[in-house]
C-alpha cells in the first residue's frame, strides 16, 4: 500500500493536488510553510520510496533531507515574495512557488539519496550480469531525476497563473 501512495507514479496525481494548494495559498508566511511542508513531505516520501539500493538510509539522513528541503523552499517562498512584493505584475508572484518547488527538488532529492553519491549504484550489463559500482551512474541518475521533477511540476505551476 505505500508504495502505491508514494511511487514515482503517484507523484503526478499527488502533485497536482500540492500544486492547486501552493498556487492558491502562497501570500502569508504559514500559508507558505504549511503548503512547502506538505510539498516536501509528499516529496521526501516519493523520494525515499524510489531511492536506488537495499541499505537501509538512516533516520539522520532522511530527516535531514526532509528538514532541509522544507527549509530551502519556504524561505526561497518566502524571500522571493518579499522581493516581488508589490513591484511589478502580480502574476509575476504566482511563479514563487515553483521556484520553491524546483529549489526544493534540487536539495530534497540529492540530500535523500545521498548514499548512492558516496558509494555509488550497482550498475549492470544487458545479460543481467553485476558490473561493480558507479559514482557517475549515480551522479548522472539523480541529476535526471531532479531535472525530471522539476519539468514535471512546470506545466501545472507555469502555465496556471498566466
Amino acid at each position: 500500500v505505500r508504495e502505491a501512495v508514494v511511487s514515482t507514479q503517484s507523484t503526478g496525481p499527488g502533485g497536482m493536488l500540492i500544486t492547486g494548494i501552493l498556487l492558491a495559498f502562497y501570500k502569508s508566511p504559514l500559508e507558505i510553510f504549511l503548503g512547502q511542508w506538505l510539498n516536501q513531505s509528499f516529496n521526501a516520501l516519493v523520494n525515499f520510496t524510489n531511492r536506488s539500493g537495499d541499505k537501509p538510509l538512516p533516520n539522520s539522513v532522511i530527516l535531514t533531507a526532509y528538514f532541509t528541503a522544507t527549509s530551502f523552499a519556504t524561505a526561497t517562498s518566502i524571500g522571493m515574495n518579499k522581493v516581488l512584493g508589490g513591484r511589478g505584475p502580480p502574476v509575476v508572484s504566482r511563479f514563487v512557488p515553483f521556484m520553491a518547488v524546483a529549489v526544493a527538488n534540487m536539495v530534497n532529492i540529492p540530500c535523500m539519496r545521498q548514499q548512492e553519491l558516496k558509494e555509488g549504484v550497482v550498475v549492470y550489463d544487458e545479460e543481467g550480469r553485476k558490473l561493480g559500482q558507479s559514482s557517475v551512474a549515480a551522479q548522472t541518475a539523480i541529476t535526471k531525476v531532479t531535472i525530471s521533477r522539476i519539468c514535471i511540476a512546470a506545466p501545472g505551476m507555469l502555465m496556471t497563473p498566466i
